[in-house]
């Protein structure tokens, strides 16, 4: 229909979101159960990449892996990241192997 307004678009991409609006809610996959042992709620891990394309890991102080980071968007993280953003994650809660996290920009 000609002259109409419509809230879609079908020759755009998604909306763009800032690298320092980003806060996601997760669970750290594949968790190492040494590492998560000695982690605490508020403890804060590095966002790290393996390579450009991934995976994404979360790091301890020490540099040693937690766990991956998965989620619906990972190129969204990725992208950031590989432009210059750095992530952190808080650990929200830790039960047994399944550990919280909140990932969020720390250079905004």
């Amino acid at each position: 229909m000609s002259g109409s307004s419509s809230d879609y678009s079908f020759d755009s991409g998604p909306v763009q979101t800032s690298c320092a609006d980003i806060v996601l809610r997760t669970q750290l996959a594949s968790p190492n159960p040494a590492v998560i042992a000695e982690l605490g709620v508020g403890d804060i891990l590095t966002i790290h990449l393996l390579s450009a394309v991934g995976p994404l890991q979360a790091l301890t102080a020490d540099n040693v892996v937690a766990g991956a980071i998965l989620t619906s968007n990972p190129a969204l993280l990725i992208n950031c990241i590989n432009n210059g953003s750095e992530f952190q994650a808080r650990v929200l809660s830790i039960n047994g192997g399944d550990c919280q996290i909140s990932i969020y920009c720390s250079n905004r």
